[in-house]
């Protein structure tokens, strides 16, 4: 297994990366619609999924602000689904729920723990500060982390150059191309770190891509894990 060298900075995605956001989404939703009045089915958490995926796909594109999320998100999924409710409160109770999720990715602990006082931890994710800041101390991640970057915060959101510059600038002394982003995302976490010249990891559990712009897109990654106790070796 090929060395990760001359590295001093990992910046790690945070959703589905070092916490499950599918499994804590997925329980907030069912006590929303519990507290709602509204009846959960497995099967609706692959709506939520599909139409959150657009959503934030707009978001990175800059074709939807972060601002609107809370006022369209639950529309168009409540809508989808067939459903008569107030996609605002919905979404309120929702983020309520989720605020509080923390459920670790497998491996997740276990690796900050063994590169903890290796390298510069730094927190890269797209959402709501506050939100991410608890999740990981919940999550027993936050005292890992000197500097928690969030799209919130920091006023742009991955892949956005000017979101990993923004970072950049509060790192001085090191170069982009000393940090390693570590993520799921082939395209806000992958793109947008390779394109602001960080080494990159990408963290793809499963089997083989077949989309044909998502494998040229996995061609920017410098590295892969399928297991993110993997990186322990790499590193």
């Amino acid at each position: 297994m090929n060395k990760i060298q001359n590295i001093k900075v990992l910046f790690w995605d945070i959703d589905n990366t070092l916490l499950d956001f599918d499994a804590g989404a997925e329980d907030s939703m069912k006590q929303a619609f519990a507290d709602l009045g509204l009846e959960f089915k497995p099967e609706m958490f692959d709506v939520f999924q599909e139409e959150n995926h657009i959503i934030w796909d707009k978001i990175e594109k800059g074709e939807l602000s972060r601002e609107d999320l809370p006022y369209v998100r639950w529309q168009i999924i409540l809508k989808r689904l067939g459903l008569k409710a107030d996609g605002v409160a919905m979404e309120h109770v929702f983020r309520s729920y989720l605020h509080n999720s923390a459920v670790p990715v497998s491996g997740a602990l276990e690796t900050l723990e063994a590169l903890a006082g290796k390298y510069i931890f730094c927190a890269a994710s797209n959402g709501p500060y506050e939100q991410q800041l608890n999740r990981l101390e919940r999550g027993g991640m936050r005292k890992y982390f000197t500097h928690c970057f969030v799209s919130e915060k920091v006023g742009v959101e991955k892949p956005s150059l000017r979101f990993f510059e923004k970072c950049m600038e509060e790192l001085p002394g090191i170069e982009p191309e000393e940090c390693l982003m570590i993520g799921d995302s082939l395209t806000a976490d992958i793109a947008g770190g390779h394109a602001a010249g960080l080494k990159t990891c990408w963290y793809h559990p499963e089997d083989a891509i077949t989309n044909e712009k998502l494998r040229e897109l996995e061609q920017q990654a410098d590295y892969r894990v399928e297991k993110l106790v993997d990186l322990t070796k790499k590193l």
